[in-house]
């Protein structure tokens, strides 16, 4: 069994390094491209990622454990190339369809039909990323983190360079972040090919397949409505206050992404570490140490983040402001988002218990319980208090959907919380945070956030070395 720790950096670094590339394509964004525009690349880009739960329908969650509780390593190749027999056969028949109904898809996702050949560009890049993510998935499975990242690593790089390319110096706008896309998910799968000469056989299991399929049936579901949960209001938000807004909304929820990267590259690690400690018994205490470390550094993302991202719109050269102006407006749901995304991060923590039983089902009520409380909220909210009652929603669903992990799991999951160390870590990190966002005093923003470091480090007994290392 691989080291947390080592998972969790390789990870978080990797990433971050991807999310970087990311963050630096924003004042790219922000000045080339209009709110207007933008929206319309959000929009598509929610129905790419609920379309991706179908293409990948859910079947990495049954690579994990029937992967992990196969000990064959030939058995293990042929759970592996059914599995991906499957994605391949089903992709190119959703694309098709996909392609064959671009028009109308058109209409229905931006209200035009001017927009099919985006969408034809944009799902043949999700056909090839779901091959790639299946690989991935697959090293993962096996905790071979550094491969991971290196091989995603290259995937961003190439986007990067893409975008450059097609959107700074070509001009080519959304189409040129869509076509950077298209190349550098064929160039992923170009350099995965050693992996899947290693581990694809030409073979198809019906009999396992048919196994794998109704324990990820519920993931499908679920993870339609976790995804509906994260995007379904830049649809609620362009039908009450219009594209413009729905583009400074998914601008801001980008930045926003540092805390989901954080919790990716946590849940990545975590997920098959937890179930190989549950299955030998050892996991009591190293849950319990890993969620407090866990909490601790989300909240210090959580108050960076909220407190510093003003200045991002302060900063110039040569008297050109990085990001523009424009999309100022959105940094007010920057807290709420992050807190949203943290409250989906701790809900890792109790996704064991499902797993594990084989009751996946329950993931499907916890996003179903998410999705209908964001679906309410944000109808009710946007019309009266616009992007910031969509992110306030947000918050608001995640937190019930992991409320309603813990109730089913807090019996059959044993984790010491250490509650006074919990009070620690929560409580001034929302004093500083409220004070700091009424404030909004860069010096004292700074300096609430040093406190809240020394905090942690005094009263909850981490230092910081200690908190990245996660098995502990």
């Amino acid at each position: 069994m691989k080291s947390l720790s080592k998972s969790v950096l390789w990870y978080s670094a990797g990433n971050l390094f991807v999310r970087f590339l990311s963050f630096i394509l924003l004042p790219l964004y922000s000045n080339l491209i209009a709110p207007s525009e933008f929206g319309k690349y959000a929009l598509l880009m929610s129905a790419y990622s609920i379309a991706s739960i179908f293409y990948q329908s859910g079947l990495h969650a049954a690579l994990t454990k029937f992967y992990l509780e196969e000990k064959d390593e030939q058995k293990r190749k042929d759970k592996f190339s059914t599995i991906l027999n499957f994605i391949i056969v089903t992709g190119i028949i959703f694309s098709g369809i996909i392609f064959l109904f671009s028009k109308e898809l058109s209409v229905l996702i931006i209200g035009g039909n001017d927009y099919s050949d985006l969408i034809t560009i944009l799902f043949s890049a999700l056909f090839f990323e779901t091959i790639s993510f299946y690989v991935l998935h697959l090293l993962k499975t096996k905790e071979i983190s550094n491969k991971v990242v290196f091989y995603s690593s290259i995937g961003a790089i190439s986007n990067f360079v893409l975008n450059i390319i097609l959107v700074y110096i070509l001009r080519e706008g959304v189409k040129g972040i869509f076509v950077s896309q298209l190349f550098s998910a064929v160039i992923l799968i170009v350099i995965l090919l050693p992996i899947l000469k290693k581990e694809y056989l030409f073979k198809f299991n019906p009999v396992f397949l048919k196994q794998a399929l109704r324990f990820s049936y519920p993931f499908i579901i679920s993870g339609v409505l976790a995804t509906a949960i994260d995007f379904s209001d830049r649809f609620i938000l362009n039908h009450f206050l219009g594209i413009d807004e729905v583009g400074v909304y998914g601008f801001s929820y980008r930045i926003a992404m540092i805390m989901n990267v954080f919790v990716i590259s946590f849940r990545t690690a975590w997920t098959p570490h937890a179930l190989n400690l549950f299955n030998i018994g050892d996991y009591k205490a190293r849950y319990s140490d890993t969620f407090i470390k866990f909490l601790a550094l989300g909240s210090v993302v959580l108050l960076i983040v909220s407190l510093l991202a003003n200045e991002l719109f302060s900063l110039n050269f040569l008297g050109i402001n990085i990001f523009n102006d424009i999309y100022k407006p959105g940094i007010v749901i920057l807290p709420y988002v992050l807190l949203g995304y943290l409250f989906n991060g701790l809900s890792s923590f109790y996704s064991v218990y499902p797993l594990t039983s084989g009751k996946s089902f329950h993931f499907l009520f916890s996003d179903g319980l998410g999705l209908a409380i964001n679906l309410i909220l944000n109808i009710i909210f946007i019309p009266v208090i616009g992007i910031l009652g969509a992110a306030i929603a947000t918050t608001i669903s995640f937190s019930f959907s992991a409320f309603y992990l813990f109730i089913i799991s807090k019996n059959k999951i044993q984790i010491d919380y250490h509650k006074k160390k919990n009070i620690w870590i929560v409580l001034p990190c929302l004093i500083f945070l409220i004070t700091g966002l009424y404030l909004n005093n860069l010096l004292v923003n700074i300096i609430f956030i040093i406190i809240y470091l020394i905090i942690i480090k005094k009263f909850v007994k981490l230092n910081w070395f200690e908190v990245l290392r996660f098995s502990k």
